[in-house]
């Protein structure tokens, strides 16, 4: 499900360089996102302005997110270096204690601590065209780079259809946790992944902005997604 349904679309804004008679078609949108209060496992599969930091995400300097931490997962380093926290105490500007120089760009996935319950909305550009994102062995913390949700498996978009038999996908709920959402792949077939799970079936996603940890139990594994506003 993509867009139509899950993104509330701004306009597909055509621009025209008029020295050059040049033509750019960019699908536009906001994304709400739902914060449940604790542990959130999200990701921004928008292109943000002027970037895609946490400090520009998740703006403290007016305190709003005092309390809120976010931890980013290395495959090689794990937590280590990449956590932040917004704080009145924090001394730069945008009110996170390490700068929110983190970035969370569209396929990445990350914690969001909230000591509350709320909502944040991310406002940007879909990322088109090809867009791989590389799935080394062991745990990687990612998303769909592009604002879908439902079947990865069998979605036209996203077609999570590179593997390593035993690779699993869990994705976290809030409230609930991992319970009955840890996807893994039980045979190798010509169809890819679809149809190749346990009695959990395919791995899917309830919304556009959900992250998961993809775990792979083998080589490095190339997800390959592809999104053109022309589809």
């Amino acid at each position: 499900m993509l867009l139509s349904a899950l993104l509330g679309t701004l306009g597909s804004v055509s621009l025209m360089a008029q020295s050059t008679n040049v033509y750019s078609l960019n699908a536009v949108g906001y994304i709400n996102v739902t914060l449940s209060a604790g542990y959130n496992l999200i990701t921004c599969p928008l292109i943000t302005s002027p970037d895609n930091t946490v400090g520009t995400l998740f703006n403290n300097s007016n305190h709003v997110w005092n309390g809120s931490s976010v931890d980013f997962f290395s495959p090689t380093t794990g937590y280590a270096g990449n956590t932040d926290s917004a704080s009145a105490r924090a001394t730069n500007a945008n009110g996170w204690a390490n700068g929110g120089t983190n970035v969370a760009a569209p396929g990445v996935g990350f914690w969001f601590v909230s000591p509350v319950a709320t909502n944040v909305t991310f406002v940007g550009t879909v990322p088109q065209g090809s867009i791989t994102n590389t799935l080394v062995t062991g745990y990687n913390l990612v998303a769909s780079a592009v604002p879908t949700s439902g079947d990865l498996c069998t979605n036209s978009i996203t077609k999570l259809t590179n593997y390593n038999v035993g690779d699993s996908v869990d994705v976290y709920i809030p409230g609930t946790g991992y319970a009955g959402t840890v996807y893994q792949s039980s045979k190798r077939g010509t169809t890819g992944y679809n149809g190749n799970w346990g009695a959990t079936g395919d791995p899917t996603t309830p919304n556009v902005y959900q992250a998961f940890f993809y775990v792979n139990s083998g080589p490095t594994v190339n997800w390959v997604e592809n999104f053109s506003v022309n589809q």
